[in-house]
């Protein structure tokens, strides 16, 4: 009697329905399954323990019943990582917001280097357009549409949701692998240039088709489905996705807005994208239909997402790149200075196309012994073919001063723009005459013309910018350079240290003087 009321006994719900079920097939299950014959609690509950049995477990006599799981651990494993995993990540963003610099210049570690910026330096690096931030969520949206396209295929007719969440999850990958705003004022590829009138009417028309494409896998399926949403929504709701894409809503829509931001401008933004579309993702993986069980269909869907994942993340970063052909790019006065690393090949190309290049400077000393540039051949060959005006950086110090003169003119000759000025990283001499530019040419206070450096580059800039700046500042703009207080408190923070700078000059004329003694007494 007690075996016939155990195999009697209904089975336990499903804890993970189908989450995407279709309504007439759910009406076929259940006017076909057969009505289960109701069993007496007592068969179930009330009847005598045999000898050795343990609390009626099936068990033999004389075994001990297994331990029951911890419900609480095992269930926070299996539904509470996706926001261990965001907590994690979140605790790194705010980390980077208190994580000020203190590191030493190793060429010139007596030289002091406070951070002039309101965060750390670094923030405001990830925060870029296209940098890491921007990267790391267009690398979760492509692992979006990967699974989405999955479970779309997997699911078949009963599972148009997947059709939907694949809309969102295209959308989100080319809202991500766009930067925006844009480093040099070009219209970019994005969204956004659906309604930009200054954007190539062709390219709008062809953005706004591939909206509405994206649009209506998005609408479609949940308006044909309709009637089954009050089920999806319950059962959603009951295994914890509905929480996972409700707070991936919320997140996203901080991003989209805008608001409300922490720390530098689209730093905290950015990071709540990423949040929202790995809560989003986590949603969706939860939600994947059982793997088949052949071998070979488990292999074949699996290199079909891997394949799927890495196509869509080579091409996130070429439209990044395409957004940013020179590396560091900037535009740092509209249509006139612009400014980057050692610009060459296709880059150099797509660059020069968009804004017609007249003056290239190139501030690097590449005559010095192991420093040439390998690309610089083609760039001055690529600048006699445009009839780009070519100025190189002296290699004597005796020039130096002369040629800072002679960019500093450049810049403001109409003549000369667009002008594009650049070094090898743009992370030390470019920016360094970033900064001269602000102070001397745009009349910008010294230290928001260092802030400008440090946001650029993401760190403090080395103490040589300071001797730099305690060199040239009081020759080229005296009486400014007397006012401003920074200055001051770049004079003390260099007190002691000797300017490598002046000590080669001295030696440069010192030869000179050498050499020109050497060739009277060889006159007479």
């Amino acid at each position: 009697m007690w075996c016939r009321s155990r195999q009697l006994s209904p089975p336990d719900p499903d804890p993970d329905p189908d989450p995407d079920p279709d309504p007439e097939e759910a009406r076929s299950r259940r006017s076909s399954t057969p009505a289960t014959a109701s069993v007496p609690s007592e068969s179930r509950t009330n009847r005598p323990a045999a000898p050795g049995d343990h609390g009626g477990s099936p068990m033999r006599p004389g075994t001990a019943s297994p331990a029951r799981p911890r419900a609480g651990l095992s269930r926070w494993l299996a539904h509470g990582w996706p926001w261990a995993v965001l907590l994690l990540a979140m605790g790194v963003g705010a980390w980077h917001l208190v994580d000020f610099p203190n590191d030493v210049d190793q060429e010139f570690p007596e030289v002091v280097r406070p951070t002039f910026s309101a965060f750390p330096p670094a923030t405001y690096r990830l925060a870029e357009p296209g940098d890491t931030l921007d990267r790391v969520a267009m690398y979760l949206a492509s692992a979006c549409v990967a699974v989405a396209g999955v479970g779309a295929i997997r699911r078949g007719p009963a599972g148009s949701l997947w059709i939907s969440g694949l809309g969102l999850a295209l959308a989100a990958f080319w809202f991500t692998a766009n930067p925006w705003p844009t480093f040099d004022g070009w219209h970019g590829l994005g969204w956004r240039v659906i309604g930009d009138a200054e954007a190539p009417a062709a390219l709008r028309a062809a953005v706004g088709l591939a909206a509405v494409i994206v649009g209506a896998m998005i609408a479609v399926p949940i308006a044909t489905g309709r009637r089954a949403l009050p089920l999806v929504i319950a059962r959603v709701r009951r295994d914890g996705r509905g929480t996972l894409l409700g707070t991936a809503a919320v997140l996203i829509a901080v991003r989209l807005a805008g608001w409300p931001e922490v720390g530098p401008p689209g730093y905290g933004t950015r990071w709540a994208l990423i949040g929202g579309l790995w809560l989003f993702l986590s949603a969706m993986l939860r939600a994947l239909p059982p793997w088949p069980p052949r071998r070979l269909a488990r292999l074949a869907i699996g290199a079909a997402a891997a394949g799927l994942l890495v196509g869509l993340v080579q091409v996130g970063l070429g439209v990044i790149w395409y957004h940013r052909p020179l590396e560091r790019l900037r535009e740092i006065e509209p249509g006139r200075i612009y400014i980057s690393a050692m610009p060459h090949g296709r880059g150099l190309e797509l660059a020069h196309r968009r804004h017609g290049f007249k003056t290239i400077i190139n501030l690097f000393q590449e005559d010095l012994p192991g420093l040439r540039s390998p690309h610089l051949d083609a760039e001055i060959a690529f600048a006699k073919r445009h009839g780009i005006h070519y100025i190189r950086s002296p290699d004597s110090a005796e020039q130096a001063d002369d040629f800072l003169d002679e960019t500093l003119r450049l810049a403001t000759d109409p003549d000369a723009w667009p002008v594009l000025v650049h070094c090898h990283g743009c992370m030390d001499r470019t920016p360094a005459w970033w900064g001269i530019y602000q102070f001397v040419v745009q009349g910008k206070p010294l230290a928001e013309a260092i802030r400008s450096i440090e946001q650029h580059r993401g760190s403090r800039p080395k103490g040589s910018v300071t001797l730099l700046y305690n060199r040239v500042l009081p020759e080229l703009a005296p009486e400014r350079y007397r006012d401003d207080p920074t200055a001051a408190a770049l004079r003390a923070n260099a007190q002691g240290t000797v300017d490598p700078f002046l000590i080669r000059l001295a030696e440069e004329r010192r030869l000179a003087r050498e050499s020109s003694g050497t060739d009277d007494r060889n006159r007479e």
